[in-house]
């Protein structure tokens, strides 16, 4: 996954929760906290795979 497909998953995800109602919300909250968590682990990762990336590239 790329950093610009994980945002699109973060908002997607954001948006499919906020579209059912506050009571449904209460239901799903914990599904959508681990799956939000999961893509921003990732999301994470990859910033960080790319700032390494920059510092060995300009560090040489």
């Amino acid at each position: 996954m790329t950093e610009e497909e994980s945002k699109k998953a973060l908002f997607k995800i954001h948006l499919e929760y906020m579209s059912h109602t506050p009571n449904e919300r209460i239901k799903l909250y914990d599904e959508y906290i681990a799956e939000r968590e999961k893509i921003k682990k990732e999301l994470a990762k990859l910033k960080a795979e790319k700032t390494t990336e920059e510092f060995k590239k300009y560090n040489k």
